[in-house]
């Protein structure tokens, strides 16, 4: 049932996971204003990080992984609408993992090039916008389990 309303938010959910991973989340001025630091790739992050922050590169990567795979089974899973309910919720808590770390990571990067100005990327917005998109996808789900159990009472 690739139909429903649903598996198309769940759709916009990993195009913009993949987003996320793809478009800069911050943008750091070094010396010279024409250069600025993009972060955008995880390399970036290991880069810039000391080795006491490069874990939270690969938390990210992890629960990127994690969340763009567990969005396509959460999608062809249509006969059982209650799991699917619960690993949207799932993904919504991995989303706001995903999220924090984000955030820490361009903490730990402004603190290590001595509290540059930077200004957020375009990426940093993509996993808002899951967030939403997971909510209207379970609540989709919910309004078809509901109507199924209606139409069984009537049998």
């Amino acid at each position: 049932m690739l139909q429903r309303i649903q598996s198309i938010f769940l759709f916009l959910v990993f195009v913009f996971t993949f987003l996320f991973v793809v478009l800069p989340l911050a943008n750091f001025p070094l010396e010279s204003p024409d250069m600025p630091l993009r972060i955008s790739k995880f390399r970036d992050f290991y880069a810039l990080l000391n080795v006491s922050g490069a874990w939270m590169g690969f938390l990210l990567l992890v629960l990127f992984i994690v969340s763009a795979l567990l969005t396509i089974y959460i999608t062809f899973l249509y006969k059982k609408r209650l799991l699917q309910i619960q690993l949207g919720r799932l993904n919504m808590f991995l989303h706001i993992a995903m999220i924090v770390v984000a955030f820490f990571m361009i903490d730990n990067v402004q603190k290590q090039v001595n509290d540059a100005d930077f200004s957020y990327g375009p990426g940093i917005v993509f996993p808002l916008l899951s967030l939403l998109f997971i909510f209207l996808a379970n609540r989709a789900i919910r309004k078809d389990e509901e109507l199924v159990r209606s139409a069984d009472r009537f049998r």
